[in-house]
């Protein structure tokens, strides 16, 4: 499973990043917040949301222009982040049915919303990148997928790219496999903590501190994924390196194997495509 990268998404020096204009996000949640966290302080940003309190807080932790008024910020922006849930997703659309979108670009960051969600509601909206992030991006660490619209130019996917890939390996993908990313990476973080934790209360159960415990789990988890990363071995080819015949690991995989572990996994990426697709509706 050799380390591959996206053939037209290198990495840029800071003299070769466009002018992006001003950048907005709608709805500066933990999501907007992490995605603003990584881009350059450089570039001239702007957030909305309802909390007074929560913009004040970012006015002093990115140095930013903040409102709590929707309209006023997609007006004032050249690229807008919809960040919001996707169940308020509709209400925003009122709010913003005023703005001419002639000369914008859209990334939306929602679970289950299509790109012609957008087109279809906002006024003269056509370029609109559909991209799916996770928190990995709070320690620049992320993994982003995201699909542009027909209507994006060269440049709209540039500069989407490059906003993207700040704190995050960023791939351009078909809208048709977003609901699938959004299962497997967007809510993949918490899947993969929900392991852990299993990991870890059934260690503590058998008598290790938490402490000793937990410091081991996030090593072993680095030292997999790195090896992983960087090595030709597949997931099989790794579990039969370390699973010998008749040993510990083996056991346990025998033992996850009958109690239905796989079939325990696919339910739960199975669900949130569901999920994912309910909330597009």
């Amino acid at each position: 499973m050799p380390n591959t990268t996206d053939a037209g998404c290198d990495d840029v020096g800071a003299g070769d990043l466009p002018a992006m204009g001003r950048i907005g996000f709608i709805g500066a949640g933990n999501m907007a917040g992490a995605i603003m966290g990584c881009l350059s302080k450089e570039y001239d940003m702007m957030a909305s949301r309802r909390s007074v309190n929560a913009l004040r807080a970012l006015e002093s932790q990115y140095d930013i222009t903040t409102t709590t008024d929707n309209a006023e910020l997609a007006t004032s922006c050249d690229i807008v982040f919809i960040c919001v849930k996707p169940q308020s997703a509709e209400g925003l659309m009122s709010e913003l049915s005023e703005v001419d979108f002639s000369n914008k670009l859209v990334i939306s960051i929602l679970a289950g919303k299509r790109i012609s969600f957008f087109t279809e509601r906002l006024t003269n909206c056509t370029r609109v990148v559909r991209a799916m992030p996770n928190l990995g991006l709070l320690v620049e660490k992320g993994a982003t997928a995201y699909a542009v619209s027909d209507a994006c130019t060269p440049e709209d996917e540039y500069k989407a790219h490059i906003l993207l890939n700040a704190g995050a390996y960023a791939v351009k993908v078909e809208e048709d496999e977003i609901d699938t990313i959004t299962a497997v990476s967007g809510c993949g973080p918490a899947f993969i903590s929900y392991f852990l934790k299993s990991l870890e209360d059934a260690a503590i159960r058998h008598g290790l501190g938490k402490g000793i415990a937990q410091k081991l789990l996030f090593q072993t988890v680095l030292g997999t994924c790195e090896y992983l990363r960087t090595s030709d071995l597949d997931y099989d080819g790794f579990i039969s390196k370390v699973a010998s015949k008749g040993g510990a690991t083996r056991a346990g995989i025998d033992a996850g194997k009958r109690e239905g572990v796989d079939e325990a996994i696919s339910a739960m990426v199975d669900a949130a495509i569901v999920r994912a697709r309910e909330l597009g509706r």
